[in-house]
């Protein structure tokens, strides 16, 4: 074929396809403007939900009138005005919505609706291209509700704690009790089904709890290895050597309690502070903490350990009297050689088996099943992971307090829920 009849049949094809080539330009420009249109709404829905239940408002207008603002600030292309709804639910133990949802905790969600109607670029009405068209989009963002806790405050009480910290002239000790009584004011303000609960567990080289009218000391770890430590764990603890000394006996244990003024009141208190003869044995307040848990009745969902020191223990040094001599027996890294045979393991699988005031009956549902989180806050000292801290605590649950005011932020970070999430 000569190359005049080719461009002939080329011309003729193009003429043939013309018409079919300019219905898909219209047809994909339509599209591309509906997609976009789409999308937009869609960010515009996401954007409401998340301001909203960061910041929800008290009444149901006000969120409805937020919502609007947010959504047509972002769709200025519109014909009209934009339809924006706005629903809020929430979903608590209480009614069984957290079971049926299957997840952890209550929540709450705030799904916002948009509609736009807009005008095409291009239109064909034979072929369903219309002048206008509407597009919808929706996004559902969570929030979950705080949680009534129990809050297990592992309070260094040794002769360090005792420095001054900073250019307020304030020790550590009060730095950190000054945080606790924030945080407690806190939690008056949680607004929860069931009120959450503090404790405080004191140790330095032993545990001081009340026993009748006055203070014993007591040792969770007079024991001759690590394992039978470790094994005894939620035994009694034996009246330590060192009861002898007031000197020691500076504080107590004060038990979980819902009482926030008399829990504030013993803190506070004149007789309350750290001994300054006190030495570091930080699993005696994690032992402690641990049977304090096992015993206590009536527990809220969220189980809290929360390890407030300034340093890192000492040896363990013990002094056994076997026939008429005493036989001293040392460990270095005690803690590690605790953790490693089990200690902080053990405190989770016993507490988190625990049923709670809101768990369900039924077997197979782990939702509402009693929770645990720990965490460790070093009070002007950087915690080394490698001593068995990180891996009782968990290595993203160390905290380094530079200055006083890390220390709330921190203990906020273990009991506060986010801010939330766009739900999938």
């Amino acid at each position: 074929m000569s190359l005049k009849k080719q461009r002939g049949v080329a011309g003729v094809t193009f003429m043939g396809l013309l018409p079919v080539l300019i219905i898909i330009m219209v047809f994909s420009m339509q599209m591309t403007q509906r997609h976009m249109a789409h999308t937009k709404i869609i960010e515009a829905a996401e954007v409401a939900s998340l301001a909203l239940i960061a910041s929800p408002k008290e009444k149901d207008e006000q969120n409805q009138e937020y919502a609007q603002k947010i959504v047509d600030q972002y769709v200025t292309d519109n014909k009209g005005k934009v339809e924006v709804a706005v629903f809020n639910r929430r979903c608590e133990y209480r009614d069984g919505c957290v079971q049926r949802s299957g997840e952890l905790a209550p929540f709450t969600d705030f799904v916002v609706s948009a509609k736009t109607s807009h005008d095409s670029w291009i239109s064909y009405e034979s072929m369903g291209l219309t002048k206008e068209f509407d597009v919808a989009g929706s996004s559902i963002s969570r929030k979950f509700l705080p949680q009534p806790l129990d809050i297990y405050f592992i309070l260094d009480m040794s002769g360090s704690m005792m420095g001054t910290w900073g250019r307020s002239g304030k020790t550590q000790y009060d730095v950190v009790v000054e945080t606790i009584n924030r945080i407690v004011e806190d939690l008056r303000e949680f607004k929860t089904d069931k009120k959450s609960r503090v404790a405080i567990v004191g140790y330095h080289h032993t545990s001081v709890q009340k026993v009748g009218s006055k203070r014993t000391a007591f040792d969770y770890a007079f024991y001759r290895t690590p394992g039978e430590t470790v094994k005894k764990m939620f035994s009694p603890p034996q009246v330590s050597s060192y009861d002898y000394s007031t000197e020691i006996k500076t504080f107590e244990d004060i038990p979980l309690t819902d009482d926030y003024d008399a829990f504030l009141a013993q803190l506070n208190g004149a007789n309350y502070y750290a001994s300054k003869y006190g030495l570091t044995e930080s699993w005696q307040g994690i032992i402690g903490a641990a049977q304090m848990a096992d015993k206590a009745t009536d527990l809220n969902p969220e189980q809290v350990f929360i390890l407030l020191s300034d340093g890192a223990d000492g040896d363990f040094q013990r002094h056994f009297l076997v026939n008429n001599r005493y036989d001293t027996v040392t460990f270095s890294n005690y803690l590690n050689r605790l953790v490693k045979l089990g200690l902080c393991e053990n405190l989770k699988e016993r507490i988190s088996q625990k049923r709670n005031v809101f768990q369900s009956k039924n077997a197979s549902d782990t939702a509402s099943k009693t929770k645990v989180t720990m965490g460790v806050i070093g009070v002007n000292y950087a915690v080394k992971k490698e001593d068995g801290i990180g891996d009782c605590f968990g290595h993203d649950n160390i905290y380094h307090a530079r200055q006083g005011s890390d220390v709330y932020k921190y203990i906020l970070n273990l009991i506060n829920e986010e801010t939330g999430r766009l739900k999938d």
